[in-house]
């Protein structure tokens, strides 16, 4: 089994619903990526909103992962916290497809001559 990646929420108090938000939908997506990008050492969240007082807030949110060759970043802003976790989990899960491995055909360089 593979350890679990730190995750830390930067900017929103650990009370918040919307800290258990972001750190339930993105962690679930870090787990599945962690299949993929063995090598990540830790990923943040780092979350600024406006007019917090008043009837709607605005976030803007950037989650950075860094693993041992680069560090990914992903940018997200919206007026519901519940749909910019689910935007930047479906960035973070684009990395799949990237790298993935198992190619659909052999490739014609690697056949032997007959």
């Amino acid at each position: 089994m593979v350890d679990r990646v730190p995750l830390y929420v930067v900017g929103l108090s650990k009370d918040e619903p919307a800290n258990e938000v972001l750190s339930s939908k993105f962690g679930a997506a870090l787990e599945k990526v962690q299949q993929v990008l063995s090598h990540i050492i830790e990923a943040k969240i780092t979350v600024e909103y406006q007019n917090p007082e008043g009837s709607r807030t605005h976030y803007d949110a950037t989650a950075s992962v860094k693993t041992s060759n680069k560090t990914l970043i992903y940018t997200a802003s919206g007026w519901d916290i519940l749909k910019i976790a689910d935007d930047l989990s479906r960035k973070l899960e684009g990395e799949l497809s990237k790298h993935n491995d198992n190619r659909q055909r052999e490739s014609i360089r690697k056949k032997e001559d007959f």
